[in-house]
């Protein structure tokens, strides 16, 4: 035998446990969503050319060195310093100070390459110092302003602020773009590799 007694002070609790299931369910909801905002972020090596600052994303990077023992190439793109081994491996590297436009410093050499990857491409890149990695919410970047020389504007993917300066973001594939530019060329020194 089923006994129901019909009681307002526990159908008023039932009615307000379902209101407060369903605002928790709301509430754990909107933390849900705020944790996926907050996990939004993409982090970055933020390091140093000529005065300025750029960053590459961290998944991005094979790995960061001294600068190491660089071949020049002959007849290769201006942006091209030349190639090293690479644990083993011939690897191009880049002077991303020619491939934004900056100006070379006169007694400055860059002391650092960062070893840059996307899909089978590599290339080292070369900076004058690491400065920080930084984890950068999707919502800080802001796009590129307009006023940018036309070779930056070809490799940068957008801007953050970092305290008082600028940070320039450089877009990994786009770059290993610019750098392959030329190795369809039969008379260049590309069609050795």
């Amino acid at each position: 035998m089923e006994w129901e007694v019909e009681s307002p002070v526990l159908k008023r609790d039932r009615d307000e446990s379902l209101v407060s299931i369903e605002e928790m369910l709301r509430e754990g909801a909107k933390l849900y969503e705020d944790k996926e905002v907050r996990e939004e972020k993409r982090h970055w090596i933020v390091f140093r050319l000529h005065r300025e600052h750029y960053g590459i994303e961290i998944s991005k990077i094979k790995e960061i060195l001294k600068r190491p023992k660089i071949t020049p190439l002959p007849f290769g793109p201006p942006w091209i310093s030349g190639v090293t081994n690479f644990r083993g491996n011939i690897l191009s590297v880049m002077d991303l100070k020619r491939v934004l436009g900056l100006p070379k410093e006169e007694g400055v050499e860059e002391t650092k390459m960062i070893v840059v990857k996307s899909g089978s491409m590599e290339t080292g890149v070369l900076v004058d110092e690491v400065l920080d990695s930084v984890g950068i919410s999707i919502d800080q970047i802001e796009p590129l302003p307009h006023l940018l020389r036309e070779e930056m504007e070809e490799v940068l993917e957008g801007a953050w602020r970092w305290g008082e300066r600028w940070v320039g973001l450089v877009h990994v594939e786009k770059l290993l773009e610019k750098g392959s530019e030329g190795k369809d060329e039969e008379s260049s020194i590309w069609s050795v590799f």
